[in-house]
């Protein structure tokens, strides 16, 4: 029997580790990987372009980049140049596409339909909801399915939300014009294709509740879990680990260093320190490096290793959308967390498990002082996380799940 052709069209490099969507969309590859010849298309409108030379050749894929830096579509290069908020805002709303979709220049669009077309795919498969205009380039017969992951719509919303609460109207009134623009782009294509994925039951039940007739296929996202952990917890170590070229993620650990730390200091008695690990730290964040007790380590590539050495791992997210890797992974590795409500989004796990919820900056602080005072309890809240990302959350049983819900047809 011949094997299927398969194209995907990534927003990211995919990759097993690093960056939470490029995790996600490297479980997506590694399914379609195992049920068809696969030709990786990469937009990288999300950033991310490093290779891993080793996955890609462990799964025998094909891989085109079209470049999209400096290639936005022309309208929105012009309304971005206006200088009047206001203005600029009524062009955006007349333009009626999320900004990030603007990738998807006409040039853009021709390259990525020239490679699909030499492909002659029978399957595609599409990455994220700002680049589901691919369908309309797509030839008959093709199998399409699309992941949205999150409900982008509710991320941006939180967002607006966020800065409206600084009383910076003007990014609020824009972030909610982008909601408005991802709702438009689910209204007009998730239609057309065949499954549409999302990362947890909450993401799936927004959604419908607002597109009447859209079901969603749920596919957690996913960690591969070390065989046993291993531990050197030093009892004053605090991680968070994140892209910081994401708003969201820069949002939350300024927040937790300026409104939280303070707090947990008088608490610790000066017993804690907190490690800031991600790629592309902005000003922001550099500028915490100069706290005794803030170390702004930027990529690290031994997430292992930085996990070993950790009390707590953080997500002190206000915004955004989604299932946080970033908790997955802690729990994976055997570290206990603390994290806001909104960090926590779409994680239905029980009371206690994996470590502690806390919302108002003094509530995140006792919390933080409670697990950092005792070994025991955050060991337990630990195992109770990786005994639940081992049931819920193994990479390799969802990639086992989702092969057959790719590509139709095969067991």
């Amino acid at each position: 029997m011949m094997r299927r052709r398969a194209v995907f069209v990534s927003p990211i490099m995919p990759d097993r580790t690093g960056n939470g969507l490029a995790m996600r969309m490297g479980l997506f590859l590694e399914a379609l990987a195992r049920m068809a010849s696969v030709e990786l298309i990469v937009v990288p409108a999300a950033g991310g372009t490093s290779v891993a030379p080793g996955f890609y050749a462990e799964l025998d894929v094909r891989l085109h980049v079209v470049a999209c830096a400096g290639r936005r579509d022309t309208a929105f290069q012009m309304l971005a140049r206006v200088t009047d908020p206001g203005r600029r805002l009524q062009l955006f709303q007349a333009y009626g596409k999320p900004s990030i979709a603007s990738h998807l220049s006409a040039p853009v669009m021709a390259e990525i339909a020239g490679l699909i077309a030499a492909c002659d795919p029978d399957i595609v498969h599409v990455g994220r909801s700002y680049l589901a205009p691919c369908i309309d380039i797509l030839g008959r017969g093709a199998t399409a399915t699309i992941d949205l992951d999150e409900d982008d719509a509710v991320a941006f919303g939180l967002r607006a939300v966020s800065a409206r609460a600084r009383h910076d109207e003007a990014r609020a009134a824009w972030l909610e014009q982008e909601a408005c623009a991802f709702d438009g782009l689910i209204e007009r294509y998730a239609g057309r294709f065949g499954r549409v994925f999302v990362s947890s039951e909450q993401e799936a039940r927004l959604l419908a509740s607002r597109h009447a007739g859209l079901a969603c296929d749920v596919i957690e996202n996913a960690v591969a879990l070390p065989a046993e952990p291993r531990r050197s917890d030093d009892g004053a170590t605090l991680v968070f680990v994140g892209s910081l070229s994401h708003e969201p993620n820069v949002e939350g650990v300024l927040w937790f260093a300026r409104e939280v730390m303070p707090h947990l200091r008088h608490q610790a008695g000066g017993a804690c320190r907190l490690v800031v690990a991600g790629a592309e730290p902005p000003p922001p964040i550099l500028a915490l490096a100069a706290q005794d007790d803030v170390e702004v380590a930027g990529f690290v590539p031994d997430i292992a290793g930085l996990y070993r050495d950790a009390a707590l791992a953080l997500a002190p997210l206000l915004s955004g959308g989604g299932t946080r890797i970033k908790l997955l992974e802690a729990s994976a590795h055997g570290v206990a967390f603390v994290s806001t409500p909104a960090g926590a989004a779409g994680l239905d796990w029980p009371q206690e498990a994996g470590g502690w919820i806390a919302e108002s900056p003094q509530a995140f602080a006792d919390c933080c002082a409670q697990a950092l005072a005792d070994s025991g309890e955050r060991s337990r809240r630990a195992e109770l996380g990786r005994d639940w990302v081992r049931r819920h959350h193994d990479r390799q049983s969802l990639i086992e799940r989702l092969g057959s819900l790719l590509v139709p047809g095969i067991p």
